[in-house]
């Protein structure tokens, strides 16, 4: 049951040993240090069987999650502009697994309470990369900009009623590593946390009403299966009341998709859609960005990350999230709430969850405060048109105040062929294309330097069949799969091919300047490639695979 409670309710992250150091108006509160999680799957550890010590005031919830009493002092030594960072170092579990951190408000005087039982709200979200405690670097951090929980923090109405404690939770499994990472056979530990909150104050940063904080949703679960209110479909719909009127609300939402099954909701990105009293709020896919800035943190070799780069395109055709990154937490400002009854419904209406399995953990929130961190908005409204045999047009809606942006394209068949450009406005006219071709087209906004919006997109069009055509009526080769060679032939020169793997390497170029020629393949490895012909000066892409 959701409840309004007293005052307000904020957001931070905050977890186990503190270490405050404030000077003049800088604060620094370490919350957990270096603190070491368990198998998450199994029972709850004996304090006399841990590898570590924990700290007497630390209150172990599950071998997963940890929570921490926030001292009067602590809480009062925050600023208002607060950063959370999180450090996860390497034990024995090497697989990417989903961590967050909570505030949980328990009502004041208790020594322990039941973490599902009380009001809380999610501060962040993070996935672990692939992590080998062998293998340097073992450590990965992660940032959250959380002015507006700072704002909880120095809430004396909700503190009267509430005590505050910062949850960690980090689920990790080690059977794995117990096989695969030297040093983990028998062990039973995952990962090391740390939280810190480092802050300031800034006395030019001050709201004209009270601090307003509603929990609609923690860490709940959807799907279409078995966590829907909506048989069928993948709906969660939360009805709630305000008891007056409020002003200058925020929605903070926080979504990831999981199922790591084949075709599971992991590697499916899809369009989510929230409402707000019927009327469309927001609309997002999960991603929209290339994971391998957080390839230095996957130590470990798994599936996820290639033995080699992808390209941006290869990435968006699948990912929701990175392994070593934070999952976005959406800011939806709403304006002014009225009194009485509202609704906020969230709607994956092509979400399939395999087999049954996956599911969507949902957090949302309202509070009257902004985070301040930095949000670059993605474009919207990506339409392409008036395709000619080598060119095709294309515009979308700024939606903030970007004066430049990225247009990415490749041929829809091989995310391997990838041209990123500079734009100056919102449209664009893309030539030198291949007629009779399917093309994929992105956009994303630059609103600094190395700060983008994610990738939108893609829309796809098929050039125009082309003049050019006939140079291509009479072309053939084989034979395709192909075990050492290929013969091509046609009724005009052939002029070069290429052949590229599926990440867009090239890994042979040959001249032909004849009407047939025998290609020796014998040096390609096993698998799927394009090859790119051209014939008086035109060009055409095949699919070739090597046996």
């Amino acid at each position: 049951m959701i409840k309004q409670l007293p005052q307000s309710l904020l957001f931070i992250v905050i977890t186990m040993l503190f270490a405050v150091n404030v000077t003049a108006q800088t604060s620094s509160l370490t919350v957990f240090d270096n603190i070491l999680f368990y198998d998450g799957y199994a029972p709850l550890v004996p304090a006399g069987d841990l590898y570590e010590p924990i700290p007497a005031e630390v209150l172990r919830h599950s071998n997963s999650r940890y929570a921490i009493q926030l001292t009067e002092a602590q809480l009062n030594s925050i600023g208002n502009k607060l950063t959370m960072d999180v450090t996860l170092k390497a034990a024995c579990d090497n697989y990417d697994r989903i961590a967050r951190v909570y505030l949980a408000f328990v009502p004041a005087g208790q020594t322990t309470y039941d973490s599902n039982a009380v009001e809380r709200v999610e501060l962040g979200r993070f996935i672990t990369p692939f992590m080998n405690k062998n293998n340097s670097p073992t450590e990965v951090p992660f940032s959250f900009n959380i002015d507006n929980a700072a704002e909880i923090f120095s809430d004396t109405a909700l503190r009267a009623n509430f005590d505050i404690w910062v949850e960690l939770d980090v689920f990790g499994v080690p059977y794995a590593a117990q096989q695969q990472v030297a040093g983990c056979a028998g062990r039973i530990d995952t990962f090391y946390g740390t939280v810190v909150f480092n802050s300031i104050v800034d006395v030019n940063q001050t709201y004209p009403n009270p601090n307003f904080l509603m929990s609609l949703a923690c860490d709940e679960n959807l799907n279409n299966y078995n966590a829907t209110d909506v048989p069928g479909e993948t709906t969660k719909i939360i009805d709630f009341t305000l008891n007056q009127t409020v002003e200058d609300v925020t929605l903070y939402l926080i979504t990831s998709n999981h199922g790591a099954n084949a075709g599971g909701e992991e590697y499916e990105r899809r369009d989510h859609f929230l409402y707000l009293d019927n009327d469309l709020i927001l609309e997002y896919i999960p991603g929209g960005k290339s994971c391998e800035p957080y390839r230095q943190f996957n130590t470990q070799g798994n599936g996820i990350y290639s033995p080699t780069p992808r390209t941006t395109r290869a990435w968006l055709d699948f990912n929701n999230w990175c392994p070593g990154d934070v999952i976005p937490n959406r800011e939806i400002y709403l304006g002014t709430l009225t009194a009485g009854q509202h609704q906020i419904k969230l709607d994956v209406p092509d979400a399939v969850f395999v087999n049954g399995e996956g599911y969507i953990p949902v957090s949302m929130y309202l509070q009257n405060r902004n985070s301040y961190q930095s949000i670059c908005i993605d474009p919207t409204d990506l339409v392409a048109s008036g395709e000619t045999y080598n060119s095709v047009d294309f515009e979308w809606q700024e939606n903030g105040s970007a004066s430049q942006w990225e247009v990415m394209y490749g041929r829809t068949s091989n995310t391997g062929d990838e041209t990123i450009i500079p734009v100056f406005d919102t449209q664009e006219t893309i030539d030198n294309l291949t007629d009779n071709s399917f093309y994929s087209f992105y956009v994303r906004s630059v609103c600094d330097a190395d700060f983008n919006s994610n990738w939108v997109g893609p829309v796809t069009k098929r050039t125009e069949l082309g003049i050019e055509e006939s140079n291509f009526e009479t072309f053939q080769f084989y034979p395709n799969p192909t075990q050492g060679s290929i013969f091509l032939q046609a009724s005009v020169p052939i002029d070069t091919i290429t052949i590229y793997d599926t990440l867009g390497k090239a890994v042979l170029t040959k001249n032909i300047g004849s009407l047939t020629s025998e290609i020796e393949l014998s040096e390609i490895s096993s698998g799927l490639y394009f090859m790119d012909v051209t014939i008086n000066g035109a060009a055409r892409s095949y699919k070739l695979i090597a046996n």
